[in-house]
């Protein structure tokens, strides 16, 4: 993989078509996967991957015709020497593993608030009977007491 010295992020590349510096794109096979290079200025960069400097990868040829048309490039050369549609690559191994995480995390939490919800909605069941204010401010003033004498063991 080519090193950031060799290479060119997303936003020089644009640059550097509005410049109409480019003077030719080339679309390279590294098995069953494409990588982009650009010439200007006589030199060769690599197009890099937004967050890992690596050389970004497409996994097909027409989403990369396509980003190279939508950048204004629509003449480029492609290399096909390394070309193998039988190496199936796996960019991202860790995907599935990760995937599979978030699936148990999501499964776990929506247990633990169905078990919250049941316990909350046993303790607000409706009493049998009706509940007047008086019963109300007299339940209210006795767990008042309570609270405060676990503060203070003196309070009566």
């Amino acid at each position: 993989m080519p090193s950031n010295s060799n290479g060119i992020n997303h936003s020089a590349l644009k640059l550097l078509i509005e410049a109409n510096a480019i003077e030719s794109a080339l679309v390279s096979a590294n098995g069953d996967q494409w990588i982009l290079k650009v010439s200007f200025n006589k030199s060769e960069k690599t197009v890099l991957a937004k967050n890992s400097g690596q050389a970004r990868i497409w996994r097909k040829l027409d989403t990369l015709a396509k980003y190279l048309s939508d950048l204004g490039i629509n003449k480029f050369e492609i290399d096909m020497l390394d070309y193998d549609p039988t190496q199936k690559t796996l960019t991202r191994p860790d995907s599935a593993a990760a995937l599979k995480q978030a699936h148990k995390a999501h499964k776990s939490l929506q247990e633990k608030t169905t078990d919250i919800e049941e316990k909350i909605n046993d303790k607000i069941a409706l009493p049998d009977e009706e509940l007047s204010p008086d019963k109300v401010r007299v339940s209210w003033e006795e767990r008042r007491v309570r609270i405060l004498q676990q503060e203070d063991p003196r309070v009566k």
